[in-house]
């Protein structure tokens, strides 16, 4: 333990030691020392969204059986009545025959609740629990996969295409842990899928068919019997295994007053600590993910308001020729822990800020907008305001109005009638005085003659 927090800790003096431009995720660069093995990582705060972790977040990959994420989405948005009876159809049992794939049991002819079924479906990961579902809300298979592609187009999902409502393996399925993310966070907004993908275990009552059922969880994180998986943080959400997707698990924790969302993909099965037993790589994983971040990630402020960022030039002032700009307001960051304001770069978004602005400029109003860098990576956005109030000069107002009215047609066209008057003016004033001047001699002549 003490020698992989030794190598962490370099990990990270080399990172903040990088200019910028080179360390472009800053907390991906802890992965290497934590020694995870799964291809795709994907870990999000529910707090502010902010991403921690991400690694090929962006690779098509085979759904699993997150796929019933959906699946259970769209019951939960059609069946308002949990408490509904559904019976079930003998071709959405027999559709599994032969597959080994996970079951509760269910057999043609039963009547269990739709929230049973649901149960049976998250919990234990039932797959003829999301055929019977399916054919109960849409009437066939075919006809709730497009409702679940159609679903997909209005959440934003565009790398998500799905060709059965269960997640076994087949072509022309996949998704990203991107699209995952939106898929879990949607599905989050129902409290009847947090209660139930919380569960370590379900009861399914009694029916015509059975007795009743005894469902353990598949999501062994919250399982305290399975130490190397065991997090106590953990509160659901759903697992999923197949040959070409992996070991894969969607998880919820929470711990004084943080959450985030993990996605682990792409993992293997295989015998990590050499004990002749294999293990589930998405756990031990999503495990060491989640603890990390819950025992090195704070929330931190990494913006001063009384900070400046930089300055833009002011017209039209007699006392300033430029104004300092400040983050808007204090923001706040998920970042490594003893992060702050002096540990990260707030870079001014270059095409937000104008050349220059003309007085008055009131103080707290928003000229631009800045990224704030940790380690090269954008961590927020902030506004930029002006730290002060300036002043206008009026006389360089007025100036600048007229300098501004000179170059336009009806200034030049208002100029030269002004000019002509005045020359005209000129010209009038001229002649009269000129006449004048002529009666003035012949008068003068005709007395100097009277004289004679």
């Amino acid at each position: 333990m003490k020698k992989t927090l030794a190598v962490f800790i370099c990990a990270v003096l080399i990172v903040l030691s990088m200019p910028a431009a080179a360390a472009r995720a800053a907390y991906n660069s802890a992965l290497p020392a934590l020694a995870l093995r799964s291809r795709i990582i994907l870990l999000a705060s529910l707090d502010n969204g902010s991403i921690i972790f991400s690694k090929n977040a962006e690779m098509k990959t085979s759904p699993a059986s997150l796929t019933k994420i959906v699946t259970a989405l769209l019951v939960l948005e059609r069946c308002k009545d949990l408490e509904a009876k559904v019976t079930v159809p003998e071709y959405a049992v027999r559709m599994f025959d032969n597959t080994d794939s996970s079951n509760a049991g269910i057999v043609a002819g039963e009547v269990l609740s739709v929230g049973d079924l649901l149960r049976c479906m998250l919990v234990k990961s039932a797959n003829e629990a999301a055929a019977i579902l399916a054919d109960h809300v849409a009437g066939g298979q075919d006809e709730f996969v497009a409702m679940m592609n159609a679903y997909l187009i209005k959440l934003g999902c565009k790398n998500t295409a799905f060709v059965n409502v269960h997640g076994l393996d087949a072509q022309g399925q996949y998704t990203t842990a991107s699209d995952m993310l939106k898929i879990v966070l949607k599905a989050l907004e129902y409290p009847e899928f947090v209660k139930i993908t919380s569960m370590t275990k379900v009861t399914i009552p009694p029916t015509n068919k059975s007795a009743k059922r005894e469902l353990a969880s598949t999501n062994l994180m919250m399982n305290s019997n399975y130490r190397e998986y065991y997090c106590k943080y953990v509160s659901g959400i759903k697992t999923g295994s197949t040959s070409t997707a992996g070991k894969c698990v969607a998880a919820k924790a929470s711990k004084d007053g943080y959450s985030y969302v993990a996605l682990v993909m792409q993992a293997p099965y295989d015998d990590f600590d050499n004990d002749s037993v294999k293990e589930n790589g998405a756990f031990i994983d999503c495990k060491k993910l989640l603890e990390w971040t819950f025992d090195h990630i704070s929330l931190e402020s990494v913006a001063d308001p009384k900070k400046i960022v930089t300055e833009v030039r002011v017209n039209l002032s007699s006392t300033e020729d430029y104004v300092s700009l400040v983050p808007e307001k204090e923001v706040f960051a998920l970042v490594p822990s003893g992060t702050d304001d002096t540990s990260v770069l707030i870079e001014p978004i270059g095409e937000s800020l104008p050349e220059s602005i003309d007085a008055p400029v009131e103080k707290g109003r928003v000229i631009g907008r800045a990224r704030i860098l940790y380690a090269g990576e954008e961590i927020a956005q902030v506004n930029l305001a002006a730290s002060k109030e300036v002043k206008r000069n009026i006389a360089l107002y007025l100036l600048a109005q007229l300098h501004k009215a000179s170059g336009t047609a009806v200034f030049k066209i208002v100029a030269a009638a002004a000019v002509a008057a005045l020359l005209g003016y000129v010209f009038l004033s001229y002649a009269i005085n000129r006449k004048r001047n002529k009666k003035r001699k012949v008068k003068v002549l005709h007395i100097g003659n009277l004289k004679k």
